[in-house]
């Protein structure tokens, strides 16, 4: 049985994605009252929830981790643990939990419709076959790709965040494309045709994002003139510094959230 923890977009996109043997608890009651509208069992708490559960997945907001697990810390000693709250690393799981098997997930957005990518990595008790269970599930929302816990912020800054910042570019092309006479309906079809077309055709055509450009950008042509903006305002620059950003930012939160979770 897999126990989640949290019915929010990102347990219930986990819970659809299994569709058998999911029990799920949440706080929230009218969130659990969705839940009983695509099948999935209830448990009327986070205890029942762990004593049932032979996984449980932590989908929950990193300020709530700490009371989850408290209250759960008696009924895991041979549970696996997957944890997706953000920021939140598995020495601090292991640290309230004791010698658990914990696997740490990053999902991004895309998952809640099977289209996501998530990276993840394994506490110091993790086995083997942990990281298989553990692909197994999310790779049902999509991707899945093993990394070092340490670079997990900067996983958050590019692919947890980065769903935002294609949703950015897509509507600034659209602002453009009005701006150029062109209708909204009409533009932002456009703008998110295009998108959608070519990270299709990057993905499935096996060349370099260098490569691609080429093919796009002739010498002399319209698309080379768009660039040229590009590079004279520095775009590289402006991208790596907001992923920058993020990367800090991510690191930020951890320690914030972790001072106001002492191990008790």
């Amino acid at each position: 049985m897999i126990g989640i923890i949290g019915a929010g977009n990102m347990g219930m996109a986990i819970a659809s994605g299994m569709r058998h043997r999911v029990l799920v608890s949440d706080i929230d009651s009218s969130k659990l009252r969705l839940v009983k509208n695509i099948l999935i069992s209830i448990a009327s708490n986070n205890i029942e929830l762990s004593r049932r559960s032979d996984i449980i997945i932590l989908a929950v907001k990193p300020q709530d981790i700490k009371t989850v697990l408290k209250e759960i810390r008696p009924y895991v000693k041979t549970k696996l643990i997957i944890s997706i709250a953000a920021g939140v690393k598995t020495g601090f799981i292991e640290g309230f939990l004791g010698k658990v098997r914990v696997v740490r997930v990053m999902p991004n957005m895309p998952a809640v419709v099977g289209k996501g990518i998530s990276a993840i990595t394994g506490g110091r008790f993790t086995a083997k076959n942990d990281f298989k269970i553990a692909t197994g599930i999310f790779s049902k929302l999509g991707e899945v790709v093993e990394v070092r816990e340490g670079m997990m912020d900067a996983v958050t800054a590019v692919s947890g965040s980065g769903p935002a910042y294609y949703f950015l570019f897509t509507y600034l092309l659209q602002k453009a494309a009005e701006a150029n006479g062109l209708k909204k309906d009409l533009a932002e079809k456009l703008a998110i045709a295009t998108f959608a077309g070519a990270a299709a055709i990057a993905k499935s055509k096996g060349l370099s994002m260098e490569e691609l450009i080429k093919k796009v950008a002739s010498k002399g042509g319209t698309t080379e003139a768009a660039l040229t903006i590009f590079g004279k305002r520095k775009l590289e620059a402006i991208i790596k510094e907001a992923v920058k950003q993020a990367m800090h930012r991510s690191k930020q939160l951890y320690t914030l959230t972790m001072s106001e979770c002492k191990v008790v």
